[in-house]
């Protein structure tokens, strides 16, 4: 994959439109710069965070010998998943409790910025790709624009309303559906390719 593809897949998996709102709820107690500055902390954080997962992921994959076509079908899969709940969003009636303290590294920076899905990504194409420095620079591009995002939820969310968040996020699902499914079917050429 180029690196465009590997940045805008990071990008989609870490989904910063549909985090927008949760986001935005947890610092919304605090004046305006307070809260570009706390978004701009956690999202240096969980980058540095996925910079770390993608040097150590690539050596604990070493060590499970991992086949190539297991990590892309389940890379695959788990992208699905997240593309289905991005296109089938849950309701509001699964609203998280807003803790009194800044928030800081959780629940921000994790999970919903480095969550589980995005970490996976990361090991999967650091494994697939074996070009540290490429992986790198996809991790830093996709960070560039969540920050971006992040920065610019409190706007997004007077101009497009909440409806019209809900829409980008289901157009995002969309995508990153059709990347798992291309993913799962190159897993499952892999796997053909090992019986022959």
């Amino acid at each position: 994959m180029s690196l465009f593809q590997i940045a805008l897949t990071f990008f989609l998996v870490t989904n910063p439109i549909g985090n927008s709102p949760t986001v935005l709820a947890l610092v919304k107690n605090y004046d305006f710069e307070k809260q570009k500055r706390i978004l701009l902390r956690e999202g240096i954080i969980s980058f540095i965070i996925a910079i770390f997962f993608q040097y150590l992921g690539e050596k604990f994959l070493g060590l499970l010998h991992v086949s190539d076509f297991a990590m892309t079908l389940c890379g695959g899969i788990l992208l699905l998943v997240i593309a289905l709940g991005m296109i089938f969003p849950k309701s509001e009636a699964t609203s998280q409790h807003i803790p009194k303290q800044e928030p800081f590294i959780v629940p921000i920076a994790i999970p919903l910025l480095s969550g589980p899905g995005v970490l996976t990504m990361i090991m999967l194409f650091a494994r697939q790709e074996a070009n540290d420095f490429k992986i790198s620079t996809a991790i830093l591009l996709a960070w560039a624009g969540v920050v971006a995002v992040m920065a610019a939820a409190p706007y997004m969310q007077r101009i497009l309303g909440q409806r019209g968040l809900i829409a980008l996020e289901q157009l995002m699902g969309m995508l990153l559906s059709m990347i798992s499914m291309s993913m799962i079917v190159n897993g499952l050429s892999l796997f053909l390719k090992t019986l022959g």
